[in-house]
């Protein structure tokens, strides 16, 4: 099957299905769980039959996802582990997969969930890919977790914080949560999580006109 171009757009039922969003055949897998103990006496987790792409370049273990984008029926809203990481790190659109550096050098453009009410704030955490001016306005209309309740903002720097993940237990090897936990990379706990996100740190917040999604003010 030939590879498929990050701008590759999909549609299902009228809508853009975004460059982040899993498709039903690409299935999430946990492999069987282990404990490492280095020379010094520190302990790690790790997967049984682990190989080198299963950690990234922070050495923090991921799940591992299929590559199937654009078969079956797409899963709105999850987010396929390595197409979030990768867009988080090439500042990727969220929606067509594009280079937003492209677009603006100096400041990218992010819209997100406004659940609790509030802007975008300096030094805010976020898994949230940026957008493009062009899919600002289909995302915030599409999306279900951003319609009628999203903000945006500009961020001149966006930092790699740590990752979101599942923690695992030590002594058990069952999580310790069904929820996802955001784990920064000078945790102690980074070294017993399962990723599926990456999280950055936005700062340099410059709100945007939300009919527009121009710079305000």
């Amino acid at each position: 099957m030939a590879l498929l171009s990050a701008k590759t757009r999909f549609e299902q039922n009228g809508l853009t299905v975004p460059f982040i969003t899993a498709w039903e055949f690409e299935k999430m897998l946990i492999p069987k769980l282990g404990i490492r103990v280095a020379p010094g006496g520190g302990a790690h987790l790790i997967f049984a039959d682990e190989t080198a792409t299963d950690r990234d370049e922070h050495g923090v273990l991921w799940a591992r996802q299929g590559l199937a984008r654009g078969q079956g029926k797409a899963l709105f809203p999850d987010v396929h582990a390595y197409r979030q990481k990768r867009a988080m790190f090439d500042l990727l659109c969220q929606v067509c997969g594009g280079k937003t550096i492209e677009e603006d050098f100096d400041r990218q453009l992010y819209v997100m969930n406004s659940a609790k009410g509030l802007p975008i704030q300096e030094g805010e955490l976020t898994t949230a890919p940026p957008v493009c001016r062009g899919c600002a306005p289909e995302a915030a209309v599409s999306c279900p977790r951003l319609k009628d309740r999203y903000v945006a903002a500009y961020a001149e720097w966006n930092h790699s914080w740590g990752v979101s993940g599942i923690l695992i237990n030590p002594r058990t090897l069952a999580p310790l949560s069904k929820d996802h936990t955001e784990v920064s990379f000078t945790d102690p706990r980074i070294k017993w999580v399962i990723a599926n996100r990456s999280v950055n740190r936005l700062s340099g917040i410059r709100h945007a006109d939300l009919q527009t999604f121009a710079l305000a003010g």
